[in-house]
Order: structure tokens, then C-alpha cells, then sequence
């Protein structure tokens, strides 16, 4: 489960970049307006790590706003290019590194998305699972 660990560390760390709507793992296809600005993760390879330990996690980071409610697209591009400068100090604080920015991700028509691209290392830590509590040990009986 590293590489779940790895997204959901990524998930959590991007969750509290201001302003943020919603932030997931995948890309639903039911996205509503509450949702926006989003941010969503999507996993899209795993190769051997670097330099030879562990995975990279190829990650497509999408992330967008509406432009039915803006002021304009010049005014939705300055929010994005925003978010897009917090999601790459973030990755970079997550030991990721950055690829390539998609600007023209629009899959709906009120709404503008762009992706990043980048590696994120898989995670090594394990979640151990739980220690069972010991049993008590019973009293000798009285001689």
C-alpha cells in the first residue's frame, strides 16, 4: 500500500493550499460546481525509483476553476496559475519533482482545468499493523 500512502500523503498536503474546494483521488466523472477550485490526483504509471530503491509514482494533478462565475478568463488563468505555484511547492515539500504544466485540460464548458505532471516517490513507510494487547497472566495458585 506505499503508493496509496504516497497519494494520500500528497491528497492532504494539497487539501490545505488555500481556497481549495475539494481535493481527491480520481477523476469522477460527477464533478459539481461545489467542487471548484479542485484539485485531483491521478496515478498514471509507477516505474523502478531513482536511484534504485523504491517507485516513482507518475502523477497527473489536475486542477481547475469556473469560469461561468469569473470576471473573465484573464482573471480565472491568474487564480489557476496561483493554485499551480502552491501544487509545485507542495510537491517539491513531498520530495516530488515537476514535469510539465497542461494548460488546456477543458473537459467541461463552464469550467477551465489544467494538469501537472510529476513523479512523486513512493512512499517507504509501512503502517504497521496493529499489536495485540497481551493477555493477563494468571496468578500462580496458593500452595
Amino acid at each position: 500500500m506505499a503508493a496509496m500512502d504516497t497519494l494520500e500523503a500528497a491528497r492532504d498536503a494539497l487539501e490545505l493550499i488555500t481556497g481549495v474546494a475539494s481535493c481527491k483521488i480520481g477523476l469522477e466523472p460527477n464533478i459539481s460546481p461545489a467542487d471548484y477550485p479542485l484539485i485531483r490526483l491521478v496515478p498514471s504509471r509507477l516505474t523502478p525509483g531513482r536511484p534504485y530503491s523504491g517507485r516513482t509514482i507518475d502523477t497527473l494533478i489536475y486542477f481547475g476553476a469556473q469560469t461561468a462565475t469569473s470576471e473573465g478568463l484573464e482573471t480565472v488563468y491568474d487564480a489557476l496559475f496561483a493554485l499551480e505555484a502552491a501544487i509545485l511547492a507542495e510537491v517539491k515539500a513531498l520530495g516530488g519533482r515537476y514535469i510539465e504544466t497542461i494548460t488546456d485540460e477543458d473537459r467541461l464548458d463552464a469550467y477551465k482545468l489544467m494538469t501537472v505532471r510529476v513523479e512523486l516517490p513512493e512512499s517507504t513507510i509501512v503502517t504497521p499493523a496493529p499489536t495485540p494487547s497481551p493477555s493477563p497472566t494468571p496468578a500462580p495458585p496458593p500452595p
